[in-house]
């Protein structure tokens, strides 16, 4: 990001660093048809974010021969595709080595 003229004065920027990720989206999420505590055959997007992580650093983390890079920051990334959409998605970034 280049222009930050639009950050709100109540957030935050932070630069990050390169590195070397591993990228994780998220199972889509129908936030259109509750998507948070929605219907019974909807999974909510917050517990589609915690699955995710939970899979990050209990499956794939472990049959990938990396490791967590712990020098650099892991984040998760929202974008206009987690916005109130059918499909919602968001990515997790983690730093490997």
């Amino acid at each position: 990001m280049e222009d930050f003229s639009k950050v709100l004065p109540e957030m935050r920027t932070v630069e990050v660093p390169a590195a070397k990720y591993a990228v994780f989206t998220t199972p889509p999420v129908d936030l259109t048809q509750g998507g948070y505590h929605g219907e019974a055959n909807t999974v909510d997007f917050p517990q589609s974010i915690r699955n995710t992580w939970k899979y990050i650093f209990e499956v794939w983390l472990p049959q990938s021969g990396y490791a967590f890079d712990e020098s650099k920051i892991d984040f998760e990334f929202y974008d206009e595709r987690c916005h109130f959409r059918p499909d919602a998605v968001m990515e997790i970034w983690i730093p490997i080595k």
